[in-house]
């Protein structure tokens, strides 16, 4: 007996760099530290913070692109708005991104010895809501003038190596919003997109927390817990609008709560179309 079923995996997404753009693929190889190449690399701000999208919204206008199944650093392609391109290991990566950014960065591979601290602006953060509205009964919290938060030790993961998000949930979040907003997913950057069945609505993946999915016939993702928006999910990126609605709706209607984090439980191979099981 494989459980509930979900759906099918409709997308899936890699994001080699953080808080840049990322790239559909077909399948992932997913281990103990999520997708193979997913945030492998990360800009670092002078004073030691990891620059990312929630105070520097311009990354997501540049796309990273692994270019083959290796994670070094020769197989990571950048495209700049220019559309100029250039190699993460190219001896003057670090400077073309300081230049387009407009002030000193160093682009850096993780390092599992590492405890990174990521950028951010605490009155940005959620789109212009108080920061204690934002996180009013979560473990996480920030003061008032934080400036940084912690990522994932050795990662440059905010919280979890994987990002799941529900077709279903979307649909949701839309007409609660209204037929105006464009919900494109790139707002969300899920690791995995699952077409869930028409039966299942609302935040779908709430009846996920704590319980485990089995994707194909091999992969369980486990560890499972809501994954709490930021500011990142409504600013322009490319052909994306700005719309600071998308966010105090979720703030407003599900307590900041948007989609799911979780961990590999059992490591392999999913691919766009595997069916998904609730264990």
């Amino acid at each position: 007996m494989k459980g509930q079923y979900l759906g099918t995996v409709k997308a899936l997404f890699r994001y080699p760099i953080k808080s840049m753009g990322g790239e559909p693929v077909n399948e992932l190889e997913l281990g103990p530290f999520g997708a193979l190449g997913d945030r492998a690399f990360a800009l670092r701000e002078k004073d030691g913070r990891i620059t990312t999208a929630k105070r520097t919204a311009q990354l997501l206008e540049c796309r990273a692109v692994l270019k083959s199944a290796d994670t070094t650093s020769e197989t990571i392609q950048i495209t700049l708005p220019d559309r100029s391109t250039f190699h993460a290991d190219d001896p003057d990566a670090s400077q073309k991104l300081s230049t387009f950014l407009g002030r000193d960065v160093t682009l850096e591979r993780r390092d599992s010895s590492q405890q990174n601290f990521g950028q951010l602006d605490a009155k940005t953060i959620f789109a212009g809501v108080p920061i204690q509205e934002a996180l009013a009964g979560k473990k996480r919290q920030l003061p008032e003038d934080a400036d940084r938060y912690s990522l994932e030790p050795g990662t440059f993961f905010d919280s979890a190596h994987l990002h799941l998000l529900a077709t279903g949930t979307v649909d949701h979040l839309k007409t609660l919003i209204g037929p105006d907003v464009n919900l494109d997913v790139r707002r969300f950057r899920p690791n995995i997109l699952i077409d869930t069945v028409a039966e299942l609505s609302g935040f779908i993946e709430d009846d996920w927390v704590d319980r485990r999915l089995l994707v194909g016939d091999q992969v369980e993702i486990g560890e499972i817990w809501p994954t709490l928006r930021c500011v990142m999910t409504t600013v322009k990126q490319n052909d994306l609008p700005k719309d600071i609605r998308i966010l105090h709706t979720v703030v407003k209607q599900h307590e900041t709560h948007l989609g799911v984090f979780a961990k590999t439980s059992i490591a392999g191979k999913v691919r766009v179309g595997d069916p998904v099981y609730l264990l």
